[in-house]
C-alpha cells in the first residue's frame, strides 16, 4: 500500500486500538505485519529468526500503544522497533556482524527462507529487477539493515524522514550512508552479471579460483576490481537502469504460507477463537502475552487470506500448443501472486502431460566438473541445466552441447516474452514460431528443437520433467544437435524455461 494511504489508515487504526478496540488491534497487525516482515527479512538476509523478529516487534508495538502520543507517527515508530529487534538478534548471536563483511556467518540461515529467492519468486522479478534483488546478497551486513529500509523508501512504503528516524541519524548522515550502500549495490549488480554471463570471461574464471559461491565483500571487491580492468566485463554495467526506478511501486513480499510464525499464529488464532470470545467484545485491553499473540495470530491469518492465489494450469491433449489457465476461487481478492503448483512442460510437437508438484525446497544439484580445470563459483541456473543435460547426453553416447550466444538470446527473449504477455507456447501471440525466432538472431540452422517448462526453479527438476520418454527427451538426446541456448524468466506462474537446440547449417 502507498506510504501516505498506509499512514492515514494506520492513524485511524492506532487510535481505535489505543481505545481498546480488539478488532482494530487485529486490523493493525494485519495492515503492518507485512512491512515488518519485509524489513526483517532483508536486514537478516532470510535468517531463520525473521519470523521471531516480526512476531516480537508486533508484540512490543501492541504493548507500547498506550505510550504513543502521536498516532500519526506509528509507522516510523514501528520501523524503529523493528530495527531495534534486529540489532538485538545480531547482539544475541555468537558475535556481532563485522563492518566490511568479513564475517557473515554469525548463525546459519534457513535455506528455505532465503529472502532474495522469495523476493524474486513472489514478486515475479525478471531482468534488471531480478539482478537488483540478487545483488543484495553482496552487501556488507551493516548495509543490509540500511537496504531493508531504503528498498521500502524506493518502492514508496517509507519516506526519507522515516528512514532517518529509524536509523537514529540526521538526514545528512542518512544521505551519505544511502549513497555508500547504493555504490555497493551497483557493484553487486555488475558482479551478478559477470558471474552469469554467457559465455563467462576466461580471465574471471581464473580470478574466482577458490571461490565457494558464498557472496561476501572480499570477493565482491576482488571481482569488481577485475571487471574495472577488463574490457569485456566492464561493458556489462553500461546499461544499468537506476535501482530506484526499478523498485518504484514494487509490492511487499507476501509472508510465505510455510512460515513457522504463520503456522503458529493460525493455530493460536483457532484456539483463542473458541476459548476467549468475551475478550473480543469487552474492549478490556491486554491481559498478557498470550492474548497479544492471539491478536497477532488473527491478524497474520488475515494477511495470508488477501495475498494468496493458487492457479492450476492444464494442457488439453488435443491442443498441444495452447495453455489455458484455470484459477481456483480465492478466499479474498489477491494482493500478490504466489507461485503455483508445477505445471506440465510443453513439448514441441506432442501434447504435454501434467507432472507432479516439485518439492518446495529443491535440492541443489552440483554441476559436472569433468571438463573444468579449476573450481569455479556456482554456475547460473541456465548453465546448471545445460550441464545436467550434457550428463544425460554422455550416457546416450552424444557429444555435449555447446552454448551458442545466438540461441541463448533467442531462448531468453522467448522466456521474457511469455512472462510479459502471459502465454505459454512455442508460438507467440503474433504467430511467430521457433524457427523464425532462431533465424532472426542470425543462427543458420539445419535442424532445431525447443523444450519449455514452467513452474520449477530447480534446473534438476526441469531436466527430470524433460526426461519423460517423449519428445522432450528425444530433443535433448538427439546426437544431431550441437548447440544450445537456455532462457529463464520469472512470472506469476513461477519460473519460465526455454531450451533451444540447434544444428548449424554446414
Amino acid at each position: 500500500m502507498n506510504a501516505d494511504v498506509q499512514n492515514r489508515t494506520g492513524t485511524t487504526l492506532v487510535r481505535a486500538a489505543q481505545a481498546g478496540d480488539r478488532q482494530a488491534q487485529e486490523a493493525l497487525v494485519a495492515a503492518w505485519l507485512p512491512l515488518v516482515y519485509n524489513v526483517a527479512g532483508r536486514a537478516l538476509d532470510g535468517h531463520a529468526d525473521v519470523d521471531d523478529v516480526a512476531q516480537e516487534t508486533m508484540i512490543r508495538a501492541l504493548d507500547g500503544l498506550d505510550g504513543l502520543r502521536e498516532p500519526e507517527s506509528f509507522r516510523s515508530w514501528l520501523v524503529a522497533i523493528t530495527m531495534n529487534q534486529i540489532r538485538r538478534r545480531h547482539a544475541a548471536g555468537q558475535q556481532q556482524p563485522t563492518v566490511g563483511g568479513l564475517d557473515e556467518t554469525w548463525e546459519l540461515a534457513d535455506p528455505r527462507a532465503d529472502f532474495t529467492d522469495l523476493t524474486v519468486l513472489r514478486l515475479g522479478l525478471s531482468g534488471q529487477r531480478r539482478e537488483v534483488a540478487e545483488a543484495t546478497r553482496w552487501l556488507d551486513p551493516d548495509d543490509r539493515e540500511l537496504l531493508a529500509l531504503w528498498w521500502l523508501e524506493a518502492s514508496g512504503e517509507l519516506t526519507r524522514a522515516e528512514l532517518a528516524e529509524a536509523l537514529d541519524l540526521t538526514p545528512q548522515h542518512t544521505a551519505v550512508r544511502v549513497q555508500r550502500m547504493k555504490k555497493q549495490l551497483e557493484a553487486g549488480r555488475i558482479v551478478v552479471r559477470a558471474l552469469g554471463a554467457y559465455p563467462r570471461c576466461p580471465e574471471l574464471a581464473d580470478v574466482t579460483t577458490g571461490f565457494d559461491g558464498a557472496p561476501n565483500s572480499v570477493w565482491r571487491k576482488r571481482i569488481a576490481r577485475h571487471i574495472r580492468g577488463c574490457a569485456t566485463c566492464d561493458r556489462l554495467g553500461r546499461d544499468l537502469f537506476p535501482a530506484e526506478g526499478l523498485l518504484a511501486g514494487l509490492a511487499l513480499v507476501p509472508i510465505p504460507l510455510g512460515s513457522p510464525a504463520l503456522l503458529h499464529f493460525q493455530h493460536t488464532a483457532a484456539t483463542v477463537a473458541t476459548t476467549a470470545p468475551t475478550a473480543a467484545s469487552t474492549h478490556a485491553g491486554w491481559a498478557g502475552t498470550a492474548a497479544r499473540k492471539a491478536v497477532l495470530a488473527s491478524g497474520a491469518v488475515a494477511v495470508v487470506t488477501v495475498t494468496t492465489l493458487a492457479l492450476v494450469w492444464s494442457h488439453p491433449a488435443d491442443t498441444p500448443r495452447e495453455a489455458t489457465p484455470v484459477p481456483t476461487t480465492p478466499a479474498a481478492a489477491p494482493a500478490a501472486p504466489v507461485p503455483p503448483a508445477t505445471p506440465a512442460a510443453a513439448p514441441v510437437t506432442l501434447s504435454a502431460t501434467p507432472t507432479p508438484t516439485p518439492s518446495e525446497t529443491p535440492t541443489a544439484m552440483p554441476s559436472p566438473t569433468a571438463t573444468r580445470s579449476v573450481a569455479p563459483p556456482p554456475p547460473s541456473p541456465e548453465r546448471q541445466l545445460v550441464d545436467l543435460v550434457n550428463v544425460e547426453r554422455g550416457k546416450a553416447g552424444c557429444a555435449p552441447l555447446r552454448i551458442d550466444p545466438r540461441l541463448h538470446a533467442a531462448a531468453q527473449k522467448h522466456a521474457d516474452d511469455m512472462v510479459a504477455r502471459g502465454f505459454f507456447d512455442h508460438v507467440n501471440p503474433d504467430g511467430v514460431r521457433t524457427d523464425a525466432r532462431l533465424t532472426a538472431v542470425g543462427y543458420r540452422w539445419s535442424q532445431w528443437g525447443e523444450n519449455l517448462d514452467r513452474g520449477p526453479t530447480s534446473p534438476a527438476t526441469v531436466v527430470a520433467h524433460w526426461m519423460d520418454g517423449g519428445i522432450h527427451q528425444t530433443n535433448m538426446l538427439d546426437c544431431g544437435f550441437k548447440d544450445v541456448g537456455v532462457g529463464l524468466a520469472t512470472g506469476p506462474a513461477g519460473a519460465y524455461w526455454t531450451q533451444d537446440l540447434g544444428a548449424p547449417l554446414s
